[in-house]
């Protein structure tokens, strides 16, 4: 590998984290926003412009408008909440679609192609050389983690669904800046929020137990 690169990784240790962070979510959103179509206003999902809608999305979406559903109906003064296949909405207020995209497949996807190739490879140098070569690293230690961010994630959709309805109540005015603005920028805080965990609760743990049984086995 050049040399100028290897000398700019290294410079770029600590710092290293989070822009392999910030790159994989870039490419993972970007990718989606080139190849997924029909996630935001419509009922089916394309593919390249293919429609590759599974049948089970319906299913999840009704589920979804049932648990954002109960979840409204914690608050007071929300008994009045009308549930119509998969709209909410109060009387006389405006319909919210829980559309296929509401299911947040898009967040869970990201969330799990950060976590397989976050730290998928590193560089070590060749025995007897200056030079490097990559080296994969499995991502087998990940797989309990990701299925319990699917879940955090998901709690956060239903309560994102569930506040949306709740505070465009009598303010429909509300909804693009809570749906396009405030609420999905937490769904992103969110998956980075679950990446940081990963990081200095996990990741930091291992480096510094190999560190410890590398000094261990050396003396």
């Amino acid at each position: 590998m050049n040399q100028k690169l290897i000398k700019l990784w290294d410079e770029l240790t600590p710092y290293k984290s989070i822009i392999y962070f910030l790159f994989l979510l870039f490419f993972f959103h970007f990718s989606w926003k080139i190849l997924i179509g029909g996630d935001i206003e419509d009922d089916y999902m394309l593919f390249m412009g293919k429609d590759i809608t599974p049948d089970w999305f319906y299913t999840a979406r009704v589920w979804l408008t049932q648990a954002a559903a109960w979840f409204v109906h914690l608050f007071p003064n929300t008994d009045h909440l009308i549930i119509e296949d998969t709209y909410l909405h109060f009387p006389g207020e405006i319909r919210i679609s829980i559309v296929w995209g509401c299911t947040g497949l898009k967040q869970l996807l990201i969330f799990t192609g950060i976590m397989v190739f976050y730290r998928c490879f590193t560089l070590i140098k060749k025995p007897g050389s200056e030079k490097y070569t990559f080296k994969f690293l499995p991502f087998w230690n990940k797989l309990w983690y990701i299925p319990i961010g699917w879940i955090i994630l998901t709690v956060y959709n239903v309560m994102r669904i569930g506040g949306i309805v709740i505070l465009t109540n009598g303010h429909h005015e509300r909804f693009e800046s809570l749906h396009d603005g405030l609420f999905r920028y937490i769904y992103y805080t969110l998956i980075f929020l679950l990446w940081v965990i990963w990081e200095e609760v996990y990741v930091k743990k291992e480096l510094k137990y190999e560190k410890y049984r590398k000094v261990a086995v050396a003396s």
